[in-house]
């Protein structure tokens, strides 16, 4: 075969440019992005109990906010705020940034259910709750209720990372992800799913739709016409179930109960709970398990989404002890999802391109990995890790190879939830 010089020349500058990225002291990305870590201080209570053993939340961190400005000629920028938004890791690893990068939405509910964080004892004379919260508490930036239902608009451009606005719900938001229009921002509780908009740099209800499936995990499809949920009550008791529904002219409508074919071997449980849909809109993975503490290896469903009623047609066994979030290549080939399992970790790299989708490899994943999300160009993968308080960094090698980076994110302590999205370029 012969070799084109010129083509020779730009193999040669390929490689080279590659090589000095790679040589860099600090994290790049290839485009302008912006991470926005949730931080729950409260997880304190499970990993490190003061001396005394006290479930004093006066004691422990508080709940903070990490946003982190990455690019492909400085290092990282990076900024920490405590103590100015509530948020829980009783949820959905994900949130919201708003389409232009400018805005950040973080959610907090106020159920804490059959867990350790139910039994924590709360400084006296703090706001706690929706009915401790006067109306003049929520222009203050220092406010955190931890069982608050809450949604906090942030300013991802503001040096102090300002909270500019605050929504008070009387269901429980358990999770709130942008719209494929990049105009709405879609919230699910446990009565209702919410509609909003950011205007005047404050978040205004759209629409209000009542549901009646319980504490709601979902994602929205690519068309942004369907949302696909896990659903529980909050006495966390009984299997959960997961449902299909309509998103049109910004109302929500139940469709149909997704169920389990019956020659597919796998369960929902009552842990069965984080899910997300494929970048193409054709399946979606669902966790079985999401508990870090599960004796057992935990299944992926596959639900099929082509389907006039979607349902689960096949299963990735056996996958790890536990399993929180997904994120898809932008490759279409290779999905990850983080394992849990207390102090052995891993991320489990997965072939969505074989039918059906098989489990590949795991790669070693320390401090209970929470949030996960692959770069626009699917060069690196972000995993935030819990017990470490900080962004694991992986780079992606071909197709399906992962490569854990020695360099990493320092991040507030706690952290429960990862969003990514643009760099704000200003007005």
């Amino acid at each position: 075969m012969k070799y084109h010089p010129f083509t020779t020349i730009l193999s040669l500058v390929c490689l080279a440019t590659s090589i000095v990225a790679a040589d860099k002291p600090f994290i790049t990305t290839q485009s302008p992005i912006t991470l926005l870590s949730a931080n729950d201080g409260e997880t304190d209570v499970t990993w490190r109990k003061t001396p005394e053993g006290l479930n004093d939340r006066a004691v422990k961190t508080q709940d903070s906010i990490t946003v982190v400005h990455l690019g492909p000629d400085h290092p990282p920028i990076t900024k920490t705020v405590y103590g100015t938004v509530p948020s829980t890791i009783l949820g959905t690893p994900t949130m919201a940034i708003s389409a232009n990068g400018r805005f950040g939405i973080v959610a907090n509910h106020g159920w804490r259910g059959r867990t350790e964080f139910a039994n924590l004892n709360y400084p006296a004379g703090e706001p706690v709750t929706n009915k401790d919260i006067n109306p003049s508490d929520l222009s203050k930036q220092k406010l955190i209720p931890q069982l608050s239902n809450m949604l906090s608009l942030i300013d991802l451009a503001a040096s102090d990372l300002k909270v500019v606005h605050r929504v008070l719900l009387e269901d429980n938001p358990v999770h709130v992800l942008p719209h494929p229009d990049k105009k709405h921002f879609v919230v699910g509780a446990s009565e209702n799913f919410y509609i909003y908009k950011i205007q005047n740099d404050k978040l205004i209800q759209v629409s209000k739709s009542p549901q009646s499936n319980g504490l709601p995990c979902f994602w929205i499809n690519p068309k942004g016409d369907r949302i696909l949920t896990t659903q529980g009550e909050t006495k966390n008791t009984s299997p959960c179930t997961m449902h299909w529904y309509s998103l049109e002219n910004n109302q929500v409508k139940h469709l149909s109960e997704v169920k389990i074919n019956n020659d597919v071997d796998t369960e929902f449980m009552d842990r069965t709970y984080i899910l997300r849909i494929s970048l193409d809109g054709k399946f979606a993975l669902v966790c079985q398990d999401s508990s870090a503490f599960s004796p057992e290896l935990s299944d992926i469903p596959v639900v099929d989404l082509t389907l006039d009623k979607p349902a689960v047609t096949s299963v990735i066994k056996q996958v790890g002890p536990g399993i929180e979030s997904f994120a898809f290549h932008p490759n279409g080939k290779m999905a990850v999802a983080t394992c849990l399992g207390v102090y052995k970790n891993s991320i489990a790299v997965l072939d969505i391109a074989s039918k059906p989708a098989r489990l590949l490899y795991h790669i070693d994943a320390g401090g209970i990995g929470q949030g996960i999300e692959f770069t626009p160009e699917g060069d690196k993968l972000f995993v935030g890790s819990t017990t470490a308080s900080r962004i694991e960094v992986y780079d992606v090698i071909g197709e399906y190879e992962l490569r854990k980076n020695k360099k990493f994110i320092k991040i507030g302590y706690g952290h429960c939830s990862l969003t990514m999205g643009p760099r704000y370029k200003g007005k």
